[in-house]
C-alpha cells in the first residue's frame, strides 16, 4: 500500500509539473563542528531566470560562523545555482568561498547544446547533464527514493568530472527545533569508497513526507564531524 501511495504521488507531481517546493523557500540550518556550534547556513530558491534561453530555478547555499568559531575561522561561503526547471540539473555554477585565508571564486557555465563547460580559463568536453551537490539536494526532493537502489551522476566543479553513486541506505527519526521528523538517509560515494578525497563521508536526511526536505546534512572529515540541521523553514 504504502509503494501505491508513494507511486500515485509521483505520478499526480508529474502530471501536474508541481514540485515539493516553491519560489522564495528558505531553509534555514544550524551548523555543528564535532557536536560544537560554530555558525548559520541557508538555503533559498530565490525565482526563475533564463540561462541560455532555458527556464532555471536560481538557488543560493550561505554559510557563516558565528561568535567565537568566526574569531577562530571565519567562513563566509555563498553558492548559486541555476537548475533546470524540468529536469534539475546544473545550467551555471557560481560559488564565492572564503573560510580563513583561503579564498576562492568559480563560475561555471554549462551548454548542453554545445556539450562543453566552461569558466573564465578553461573548457571542457561534457557528455552528461551536470548535478553539483544542491541540484542533488533538489532533484532528490522530486523522485521516490528506494531503499539500496543505486543512482549514477557526474559533475563538474571547475577542476575535473566527478562520476558518483548515490544510495538510500534506511530510515531514520530525527529530533529537530522543527520536531521529530521521519527521514529517509541518502550517501553519496564513488567507485565503492566515500565520495570526499580527505577520506571523509556524507550522509543525507531527507523528510519522508510530501516536503522531502533536506533536514540534516553531514560531512565525516578526517579532524572531526560537521552537520548541518534544519531549524526553520519559510
Amino acid at each position: 500500500m504504502k509503494i501505491l501511495k508513494i507511486f500515485i504521488l509521483f505520478i499526480s507531481l508529474t502530471i501536474a509539473g508541481e514540485v515539493p517546493f516553491k519560489i522564495g523557500e528558505s531553509l534555514k540550518y544550524s551548523a555543528e563542528f564535532n557536536m560544537v556550534p560554530v555558525g548559520d547556513a541557508e538555503l533559498n530558491v530565490t525565482g526563475i531566470e533564463s540561462i541560455n534561453n532555458i527556464e532555471t530555478y536560481h538557488v543560493y547555499f550561505s554559510a557563516r560562523t558565528r561568535g567565537l568559531a568566526d574569531q577562530l575561522f571565519k567562513i563566509r561561503d555563498r553558492i548559486d545555482i541555476w537548475m533546470d526547471k524540468s529536469e534539475f540539473f546544473t545550467h551555471r555554477l557560481k560559488k564565492d568561498i572564503n573560510e580563513g585565508s583561503y579564498h576562492k571564486k568559480i563560475d561555471v557555465h554549462f551548454d548542453y547544446d554545445q556539450s562543453i563547460a566552461k569558466t573564465e580559463t578553461k573548457e571542457i568536453e561534457i557528455d552528461f547533464k551536470a548535478r553539483d551537490s544542491f541540484s542533488m539536494f533538489y532533484y532528490l526532493r522530486t523522485i521516490p527514493l528506494e531503499e539500496n537502489k543505486v543512482m549514477s551522476f557526474s559533475s563538474y566543479e571547475g577542476k575535473r568530472i566527478v562520476h558518483y553513486n548515490l544510495q538510500m541506505t534506511g530510515r531514520e527519526t530525527l529530533r529537530t527545533p522543527l520536531g521529530a521528523i521521519s527521514c529517509k538517509v541518502v550517501r553519496p560515494f564513488q567507485d565503492g569508497k566515500n565520495l570526499f578525497k580527505n577520506q571523509g563521508d556524507m550522509q543525507i536526511w531527507i523528510s519522508d513526507d510530501e516536503r522531502r526536505l533536506p533536514v540534516k546534512i553531514q560531512i565525516k572529515m578526517k579532524f572531526g564531524s560537521m552537520t548541518l540541521l534544519l531549524k526553520k523553514v519559510s
